[in-house]
């Protein structure tokens, strides 16, 4: 397992819970969520935040989905290009 680029920590990524956690691989569908593991792009979410079916999951919110993934992108690209990025997820979430 590669470790995440976001915490260091096992824990909510949002509430600090330890319990009931799922990893949630933030560039997810076909490709990314194998380049996501690799690059350590992914997150610690309880469940009723990553995929319960309640408007407060990350795969029903999409502000909330998007808010993560831009992170997520900024944080790589302090050690790495934006075309380093683009090379990778295909997709520029910061402009």
């Amino acid at each position: 397992m590669s470790k995440s680029i976001m915490q260091a920590e096992k824990e909510c990524y949002i509430t600090s819970r330890t319990d009931n956690l799922h990893k949630h691989h933030i560039y997810f569908g076909t490709g990314n969520r194998k380049i996501s593991e690799q690059n350590g792009f992914w997150i610690w979410l309880t469940g009723e935040l990553h995929n319960q079916d309640s408007r407060k999951d990350i795969h029903s919110d999409r502000e909330f989905d998007l808010a993560i993934k831009m992170f997520c992108q900024k944080i790589y690209e302090r050690t790495h290009t934006r075309e380093e990025f683009m090379a990778l997820i295909g997709r520029n979430y910061l402009d």
